[in-house]
């Protein structure tokens, strides 16, 4: 397969991703609760897929980071299908995630905002607790309430965005060495 038909289907599959949250949220709306868990592992699997034709494929014509853009939309929805979903989720565990990852949302927008030509990381990490977080809905489908792994990928996914903030807050300033050279240079 060639690199230009390899990034085609990976952003098909990203727009795949994009456009199921219509049909997921359908089912949701319904209290669906076992079509939901089917579209949203198709989903899922959109996202596994688009990773591996994304790494074979010509870069994207234009720098815009399709696929973490469709990440977020998809963070967001998993989020409302939950609150659709299981009753007093968000009673249970909105503090302190909820406000913490909204003041840091906002920083990475404002950031993105600020500097649009400022690469956006994707971290080994931050991939770890994308996926993680892939399970909870399934797995709050399956078993219901499990306190333990709910704060599992809170925590998981809060660390995965302090991370990325912490990047685009020292990207700039000097490090080890540099600082030193630096300090030195100023007496």
């Amino acid at each position: 397969m060639d690199k230009k038909t390899a990034r085609q289907i990976a952003d098909g599959l990203t727009w795949a991703r994009i456009w199921s949250a219509i049909p997921i949220t359908i089912a949701a709306w319904f209290g669906l609760a076992w079509w939901v868990f089917g579209l949203y592992i198709a989903a899922a699997l959109t996202d596994l897929l688009d990773g591996m034709f994304a790494r074979r494929a010509t870069p994207a014509e234009k720098d815009n980071d399709f696929d973490g853009k469709a990440d977020v939309v998809f963070s967001i929805m998993t989020l409302v299908w939950i609150w659709m979903l299981i009753p007093g989720f968000f009673d249970k565990y909105w503090f302190p995630y909820l406000p913490l990852l909204a003041v840091i949302e906002v920083y990475l927008v404002a950031a993105r905002i600020r500097g649009p030509d400022t690469p956006i990381p994707h971290f080994q990490f931050g991939r770890f607790a994308m996926a993680l977080f892939c399970f909870l809905l399934p797995v709050l489908i399956i078993i219901q309430d499990s306190s333990w792994f709910v704060h599992a990928v809170l925590v998981i996914g809060t660390l995965s965005k302090v991370q990325l903030l912490w990047h685009l807050a020292t990207r700039n300033k000097p490090r080890g060495a540099e600082q030193a050279t630096e300090r030195s240079g100023a007496r």
